[in-house]
């Protein structure tokens, strides 16, 4: 993975933001390992899975690797998903709230003509306005058209 440079000494910066010299150390370990390659870090829904050739470990709350094992939380893995999750939370866009309203009612009248928008937030959620929803459910109220569409998609395609 290519990383813009100034970003990347950016992010491990604030990483390192009041840590012990022991995440200091992993920090720097695995800033290294993702520059050249040796640390593959994979966001998932449950958890973080980081791969090198040594193994792939899942990473929660905790590590599976050695380190970590031996009773060591700064391990390297632990800080390369800190490292990751920085840079993703940089790299999104910041939406707006009107702009995700907007672009749900419009991939909603789009995608589902027959069927009514506040018909399905009063079913689901209890409510029937898109702004009585809180930003994450906002996103996740896209992101639910984005899989519908592609599940009736699939499903006539099979047909």
């Amino acid at each position: 993975m290519r990383f813009n440079q100034d970003q990347f000494a950016a992010t491990v910066a604030q990483a390192k933001a009041a840590k012990s010299p022991r995440w200091i150390r992993a920090i720097d370990k695995a800033a290294a390992a993702l520059v050249s390659g040796e640390l593959v870090v994979a966001l998932l829904y449950n958890g973080v899975l980081v791969t090198s050739p040594r193994g792939s470990y899942f990473v929660s709350n905790h590590c599976e690797c050695e380190a970590s094992r031996r009773g060591h939380r700064e391990c390297r893995h632990r800080a390369a998903v800190r490292i990751t999750e920085l840079l993703e939370a940089e790299a999104a866009p910041a939406a707006s709230r009107a702009s995700l309203i907007a672009d749900i009612k419009a991939a909603w009248s789009r995608r589902f003509p027959d069927m009514s928008l506040t018909d399905e937030l009063l079913r689901r959620f209890r409510v029937n306005y898109l702004e009585a929803l809180a930003d994450d459910m906002l996103r996740g109220v896209l992101a639910a058209c984005a899989l519908m569409q592609l599940s009736r998609f699939a499903s006539s395609r099979s047909l």
